[in-house]
């Protein structure tokens, strides 16, 4: 028997890479009339489904599908990750605006009370806590999906 040689990880890669750009090429010939558009978020299946109908899809066709599949699903993380942390950033302006407009009333107001101050500062860190939990909780929602 004849042992099979190990593809080196450089070979793999290339092979992936090339096998990825011939898929693209391929969506863009089949084009938007050829068949009816996949459902939303199925369009990866719907690709290996055509070209496995037209005798296109190699024997590692599973193996493609779940490593195209692992990208999309990194691709949509980034996605979330850079959206998410955008909201993050308008949320602490808007946080930081409330802060600094307690804190001019303190500076300013030599009769200011403190007590008032800080209950002012403590309503915005419970928003700041509450907005904190629900996010964690629809993280933790999307990855069990």
């Amino acid at each position: 028997k004849k042992k099979k040689k190990k593809k080196s990880t450089k070979q793999w890669y290339q092979r992936r890479v090339r096998d990825t750009l011939r898929y693209a090429d391929r969506v863009k010939e089949l084009g938007p009339g050829a068949k009816p558009a996949p459902p939303l978020g199925d369009d990866l299946a719907y690709l290996h489904q055509s070209l496995r109908s037209q005798g296109e899809e190699e024997e590692q066709g599973a193996e493609m599908y779940n490593f195209h599949q692992a990208v999309d699903l990194l691709q949509q993380a980034e996605e979330y990750l850079v959206e998410e942390h955008q909201q993050c950033i308008q949320e602490n302006k808007e946080y930081l605006k409330q802060e600094e407009a307690i804190m001019q009333k303190v500076e300013q107001d030599v009769d200011y009370d403190i007590e008032d101050y800080a209950r002012a500062l403590d309503v915005i860190l419970k928003r700041k806590k509450k907005k904190m939990i629900m996010k964690m909780m629809m993280m933790m929602m999307k990855m069990m999906m």
